[in-house]
């Protein structure tokens, strides 16, 4: 399955791979404090307020990172920015967790673009392009976009499981451990909702003062028999058998469904996890016969070391709030799973 891996997704992990330390003052003896900012969030740096604002510079980064997040009820940002000019820079924006630093500087011919992984703080991206004008910025920025939105993710996933690890529920990790052969870092809060041979559902409910967070995590095995397995149709067939099944609604007859709305509708898209290749899948739930909904996004791959397929699945229902960081969240937890090795 690994030879699905595309071409494209190689060369953006050799770019992220070749940039080296090149930015100002590069040493081994400093030792980084904490990072700081808030999830999901990246500080940019111009030289001045007014790139930011009204020129083209500000207008081209916000127009990429501030694009909906897909798979979402209402539109969310990927990510939130907010901009220092270069005469501000201080030691305490330097510790912001995802830094992007612009620089127009005539002295250069061509873009340069840098990148540095935990440089003035602990866990942190440092992405600096340096460009003789604007239109240079821009062109470098085009080629390079994606690369950097994969290098910000991986560090939001990283920062996120740091923060969990702390808090994990360790009985929830054995207990996965002896059933299904694998670990995976659950927080604390979670409590097993139900569960069968191949599969369990986990839950955690958060109260607030107008309505209450509930969190679903589903994990489901079963024999792997051909490729089919990995569309988008079979995935979505699969979820809904599972959940009728298992995840009932608050009225009678109700049961967590996938959403076939036109709006926003379940996509797929492969995708390179730590366990090696599988399918993504994000999209919108609904309750049948009941009015509650929210997002999910899944993960779909094949038991390295057996003929299993295994889906990670995770849901959240915060009607009339944002959505956003509670998907990244369910995203970085399944990012944790690993397998032991065979002898």
């Amino acid at each position: 399955m690994k030879a699905l891996i595309t071409t494209r997704t190689r060369l953006l992990i050799i770019l992220l791979g070749l940039l080296g330390c090149m930015l100002p003052s590069c040493n081994t003896e400093v030792k980084p404090d904490r990072s700081t900012g808030r999830t999901n969030e990246i500080l940019i740096v111009t030289n001045t307020k007014a790139d930011w604002e009204s020129g083209l510079i500000g207008l081209t980064i916000r127009e990429f990172f501030e694009q909906p997040l897909q798979g979402l009820p209402q539109p969310e940002p990927m990510f939130w920015l907010f901009n220092v000019a270069e005469k501000d820079f201080n030691k305490t924006f330097r510790a912001q967790h995802n830094i992007l630093i612009i620089d127009i500087d005539r002295n250069f011919d061509k873009p340069l673009v840098e990148t540095r992984s935990d440089y003035w703080s602990v866990p942190q991206r440092v992405i600096k392009i340096t460009a003789p004008d604007t239109l240079a910025f821009l062109q470098a920025f085009q080629e390079h976009k994606t690369a950097f939105l994969k290098a910000f993710n991986e560090l939001e996933i990283r920062r996120t499981n740091e923060q969990f690890k702390m808090a994990r529920s360790v009985s929830l990790v054995n207990r996965i451990a002896r059933k299904f052969g694998f670990s995976i870092q659950i927080p604390g809060g979670f409590v097993v909702a139900a569960e069968s041979d191949r599969f369990m559902w986990l839950r955690q409910s958060m109260h607030k003062v107008k309505q209450d967070v509930e969190l679903g995590i589903m994990i489901h095995t079963e024999p792997y028999t051909d490729t089919s397995a990995f569309s988008g149709r079979n995935i979505l067939i699969r979820r809904d058998s599972l959940t009728a099944i298992h995840i009932e609604g608050p009225s009678p007859g109700s049961f967590m469904a996938v959403s076939t709305g036109i709006i926003d509708p379940a996509f797929s898209r492969k995708d390179d996890f730590n366990a090696g290749f599988a399918v993504e899948t994000r999209g919108l739930w609904m309750v049948r016969n009941d009015f509650m909904g929210g997002p999910f996004i899944s993960f779909t791959f094949l038991d390295p070391q057996s003929e299993r397929l295994i889906t990670l699945d995770g849901y959240v229902y915060n009607p009339g709030d944002l959505k956003r960081n509670f998907i990244r969240q369910m995203e970085a937890i399944f990012h944790t799973i690993a397998f032991e090795a065979k002898e």
